[in-house]
């Protein structure tokens, strides 16, 4: 996070974490490992929990979708620095890394999605493009993240509740 990925070293890694570079070597094969594992602790199951709020909760839907989003942009500024690691670093991903981090954004859009368009579908929601407005959520998420320094001094749960408004007053008759 400090210098970015280009310029650190393996054994700079491993002398900040205070083991040998073999010890180190013993959890990862390359140093693109190191990238993946940030990664994988974003969104790890996230989607799983985002389903089971759209599928067990006994609310109505509306509620449903913010219960939803609230989670997920909970989770988003809990991770906000390996999110702007991702995008500053994501270049250096491997391909298949690559496909991973992109199938679970999409699991989790596709998530918001399904949710929005059952609304749409049995008129509780406004007509709107489901899927667009799931990845407007998914980077709404990411707001803390890449603009931190603008919203320094706002609690997150106001910054939160301001986002979930700006998506339900598009779907919201």
């Amino acid at each position: 996070m400090e210098r970015g990925f280009d310029r650190v070293s393996v054994n700079e890694l491993a002398e900040d974490l205070g083991m040998s570079v073999g010890g180190l070597y013993r959890y990862i094969q390359t140093k693109s490992d190191l990238l993946v594992m940030a990664c994988e602790s974003i969104y790890g199951g996230l989607r799983e929990r985002l389903a089971e709020v759209a599928t067990g909760a006994d609310l109505e839907l509306d509620d449903k979708l913010r219960l939803m989003i609230g989670t997920y942009l909970a989770e988003c500024v809990r991770n906000r620095d390996q999110i702007l690691l991702m995008y500053r670093e994501y270049r250096h991903l491997p391909d298949q890394a690559h496909r991973q981090y992109q199938e679970r954004e999409v699991g989790i859009s596709s998530t918001f999605a399904d949710v929005i368009s059952t609304g749409v579908r049995r008129g509780e929601f406004r007509p709107v493009e489901a899927l667009v407005l799931a990845q407007d959520i998914i980077l709404l998420g990411h707001l803390p993240a890449l603009k931190g320094w603008a919203l320094r001094g706002t609690e997150p749960k106001i910054v939160a509740d301001e986002q979930i408004e700006l998506v339900m007053s598009r779907l919201l008759p």
